[in-house]
């Protein structure tokens, strides 16, 4: 947790003996303040939370696989989708990677989300605080998380095309950092209660994530530095011309885990619908926030649903082999972004959604043979028109060397290589195909949905209607 509203900047070399001593007597005094929002009030899951050392950094991480996946079996999870959560935790001591696994547990069972947990160096209370440069712990906590989600997409079932960096209290530099350095990883971000800090971001970077869905939530009586750096947060992602930002102030709420929120959001991001209601949430009222923050919140703003990809062409084949039936790719596109209104609902002093239907499970998807070693990687699964789309492909160095490449969109060739770019000017829903020719004749496909928005504006989507 990061208790440190009193805390002031510090240098570690320039602090006496005396500092040292009062700094620790008055983080100790914030801790028994505030111990009740340390905790973790959420249910506990009925799925499965173990702690696994990455092999190749050996840094600990806690996993959680929701009820439905563990109780499947391998076959039939492969018939659904796995949305990924990664929270990035707060303080240390105050907080750690296990009750961020914890407190994900009810919403992963809800939803279908396995979630991550990586165990953090930078968010420490002996550590720089306020966070102002890319020093060596944050460093390493970039490439440890990076190898812990290759790590988790290798052994599970998690899709890559739905990613969501989360975080509470000074996990939210990180949160904000992973997403503005590796926005082909990460298709949104949630942070709770986090803070922030613009000069560990790359602005240089930002237009390859200008478009991902982004949710700042406050509360009412959170600390006064996590306000202060939520709201430059904001006016950091509108200053850079981001358009799906969005903020709300939670009311009554202090320093206190608002999972369920996150959870919600990105159900409406990755176009899912939960198991179970989420009641909780029909309870959170906003004391402020900006169009976006609270359409979401009063359950105004919605996103399409995502269409169901053509199939993949079967007659392109860049050299003579073998006739083959390739099975149909499961999608792993971004998210959807905001976009327009669901069906008035009748109570307009209600500020959380209606219950919504119960549902059955997600229908049945193919999908890639597990662990391919073919990829598609996209300079942004989801923009504004028109978008400017890079691609390349993920695959064996050897193969880009020797074997033959074929992009398709929507079934239709648009470029050789292993890597190429195309303009897309309308709105829509499309399909970036990939077949790989080996220089020993076999055939590997991959495919990712890309979704261009019509543009809108602050107006519409405040008043629940699509901008025309």
């Amino acid at each position: 947790m990061s208790q440190h509203a009193e805390l002031p900047a510090r240098s570690p070399r320039s602090q006496t003996s005396a500092g040292r001593a009062a700094r620790w007597a008055a983080t100790g005094l914030l801790l028994w303040l505030s111990s009740i929002g340390c905790a973790v009030p959420q249910p506990r899951g009925e799925g499965k939370l173990e702690r696994i050392v990455e092999p190749t950094v050996r840094r600990g991480y806690w996993l959680y696989l929701p009820k439905d996946y563990v109780h499947m079996s391998e076959a039939e999870r492969t018939t659904r989708r796995w949305p990924l959560v990664v929270s990035f935790h707060g303080m240390k001591p105050f907080d750690n990677a296990r009750p961020q696994a914890l407190e994900w547990e009810s919403e992963a069972d809800r939803y279908g989300y396995i979630v991550v947990a990586p165990e953090l160096k930078a968010p420490d209370v002996l550590a720089e605080f306020p966070l102002r440069t890319v020093h060596p712990a944050l460093k390493s906590d970039d490439q440890a998380t990076l190898a812990v989600l290759d790590h988790v997409f290798s052994t599970t079932q998690a899709d890559r095309g739905n990613v969501l960096a989360t975080s509470w209290s000074s996990g939210g530099y990180m949160a904000h950092y992973m997403v503005n350095r590796h926005p082909d990883l990460f298709t949104c971000a949630a942070v709770r209660q986090s803070n922030f800090s613009s000069s560990v971001l790359d602005e240089s970077a930002t237009s390859r994530s200008i478009h991902h869905p982004i949710l700042i939530i406050n509360t009412q009586n959170d600390f006064a530095i996590c306000r202060k750096e939520s709201a430059e947060a904001v006016k950091w992602y509108e200053r850079h011309g981001y358009r799906n930002v969005a903020w709300v102030v939670l009311k009554n709420y202090g320093h206190e885990r608002t999972p369920d929120t996150a959870a919600s959001f990105f159900a409406l991001v990755a176009g899912i619908e939960p198991k179970i209601p989420p009641a909780v949430l029909i309870k959170r009222q906003a004391v402020d926030g900006n169009a976006h923050g609270l359409a979401f919140l009063s359950g105004k703003l919605a996103a399409p649903r995502r269409a169901e990809p053509p199939p993949q062409p079967t007659d392109i084949a860049l050299r003579p082999s073998p006739q083959q039936t390739p099975a149909r790719a499961r999608p792993t596109g971004g998210p959807p972004a905001f976009a327009a209104a669901p069906p008035p609902r009748p109570a307009p002093e209600d500020l959380g959604p209606t219950t919504p239907k119960r549902v059955a499970a997600i229908p049945a998807r193919p999908s890639l043979p597990q662990r391919s070693p073919l990829n598609i990687r996209v300079s942004s699964p989801i923009g504004i028109e028109p978008l400017a789309l890079g691609f390349s492909a993920e695959c064996p160095p050897d193969w880009q060397e020797r074997a033959d490449f074929l992009w398709t969109l929507d079934g239709e060739p648009i470029a050789n290589g292993v890597n190429g770019h195309k303009t897309l000017a309308k709105p829509g829903e499309y399909t970036l195909g990939l077949l790989v020719v080996t220089a020993q004749g076999q055939e590997h496909r991959a495919a990712r949905s890309i979704r261009v928005l019509p543009r809108l504006d602050s107006t519409s989507l405040a008043a629940g209607k699509p901008d025309k």
